[in-house]
């Protein structure tokens, strides 16, 4: 999700270097619209993207998508949110798609591997754990894994709800701001 989700927020340079973001900019849109439109298409993205993930593992390993499913749709929007914020925040400070790429590459990779993508957090050193609590990754894993294997109401999953939106909201100030700052646009 990381992944396609920068890519797809990377995706400004394209338009800058193709012309579309000067065509954009002479419409009656403001930069902050052009923003919101694009972190929504990667939000609607990551959440379908998701959800085939689920949907794949109900029809192909059993995993019960059902039970809990109200409760499962607001841990992917939340965790497509912060991942699509991260993504905007990754193309608001690179010059180049190529530097996007290669930062999201790093950080995607080190929140993965930190955060409980690979491995449960549990086998790491208490050092790492503690730093994998810093990650978007670590919050929507156990977001995912209260929901699918303990099956915890909405009471218990609302401090991973709170951290991924409040970083979500955060993380998508800073790079607004950036970008009206930055010359993605020209």
């Amino acid at each position: 999700l990381l992944f396609t989700l920068t890519a797809s927020s990377s995706s400004l340079f394209d338009d800058r270097k193709s012309g579309v973001m000067l065509r954009l900019l002479t419409s009656p849109v403001s930069r902050v619209h052009i923003l919101w439109s694009k972190y929504l298409f990667n939000m609607s993205l990551g959440i379908i993207q998701l959800l085939f993930m689920f949907v794949a593992g109900w029809l192909l390993f059993d995993v019960d998508i059902f039970s809990n499913i109200f409760n499962l749709l607001l841990v992917i929007i939340a965790a497509s949110m912060a991942c699509t914020s991260f993504g905007m925040l990754l193309a608001a400070f690179s010059q180049t798609r190529q530097q996007a790429q290669g930062l999201g590459t790093f950080f995607i990779l080190t929140m993965s591997a930190v955060g409980g993508a690979w491995f449960p957090t549990s086998f790491m050193p208490p050092t790492i754990q503690f730093f994998s609590k810093l990650t978007i990754v670590y919050w929507s894993m156990d977001g995912f894994l209260e929901v699918l294997w303990r099956g915890v109401g909405l009471f218990s999953i609302l401090p991973n709800l709170g951290i991924l939106f409040g970083v979500s909201a955060v993380v998508s100030i800073i790079s607004v701001r950036q970008f009206r700052r930055g010359d993605i646009f020209s």
